[in-house]
């Protein structure tokens, strides 16, 4: 398997560092890398699309989120490097797939790839923002605070129109439902998080007990299960039963 990749930054020793990086996995195959954002936005409008490209943001004349903007169409998967955590919201929002913060080192970037591509396998797997078990969210304010999630303390994440309602066991938090949709969806496939409604996802471990159509949650809040979703629901609890946990305990033995 080859993935090929497409490298640009203005710093040639971050490129550099880069570059040494992808080659100590072989699989990555390196066809362009630039130092000027406008020579790579002219030479990769025009070639053959990529498996990955990687791109800086804070760079001269345009920056990689504007880049990005007029480049994602020519590659598979988009990551983010820079030295600035500010700009992680803007990366969602150009639909970038991870975003590796300068310095960073081999073992994470290698864990990136294989996000990537797990087992070496070139198939397309969404890159998961909750690999080190947090995420950060926007808050509603002008200042743009953001305030941090941690996935063992989220209960539930509801939509509310335009907006994306958090709860979790210290607090509650709204923020902005445009830039989180592509965050959202990795949500519902993370194993430890299950949609119960069109607007609901619940936290698994804090799934408290089951009255009829309510879902009842840590701190007592409680969510309407609806169809179509009920019958995975019904499959988690059943999986889930004393009796049928015996059972597979019995059958390892």
């Amino acid at each position: 398997m080859s993935i090929s990749c497409i490298a640009i930054d203005d710093d040639p020793h971050s490129l550099e560092s880069l570059k040494a990086y992808m080659n100590k996995l072989p699989d990555l195959q390196l066809v362009q890398s630039f130092t000027e954002p406008l020579k790579a936005l002219a030479e990769i409008s025009v070639s053959n699309p990529v498996d990955i490209i990687f791109m800086d943001v804070e760079m001269p004349a345009i920056s990689g989120i504007e880049l990005a903007t007029l480049l994602r169409k020519k590659t598979k998967h988009l990551i983010f490097t820079t030295a600035h955590a500010r700009y992680a919201i803007d990366a969602f929002k150009v639909d970038a797939d991870a975003y590796l913060l300068k310095p960073y080192s081999i073992l994470h970037f290698a864990k990136t790839i294989n996000n990537l591509y797990p087992t070496g396998k070139k198939t397309f797997l969404p890159f998961s923002i909750f690999e080190d078990h947090f995420f950060y969210i926007p808050l509603q304010n002008a200042e743009g605070d953001l305030v941090r999630i941690d996935l063992n303390e989220l209960i539930a994440i509801e939509e509310m129109k335009e907006e994306i309602y958090f709860r979790t066991i210290k607090d509650s938090y709204l923020s902005s439902k445009v830039s989180f949709v592509k965050m959202i969806k990795m949500l519902k496939k993370h194993p430890a998080f299950i949609q119960i409604s069109q607007t609901a996802i619940v936290s698994k471990q804090h799934i408290k007990s089951v009255l009829g159509n309510q879902v009842v949650l840590s701190g007592g809040v409680s969510y309407t299960l609806t169809n179509p979703y009920k019958d995975i629901f019904t499959n988690f609890i059943k999986n889930n039963l004393l009796k049928n946990k015996s059972k597979a305990i019995n059958k390892e033995d």
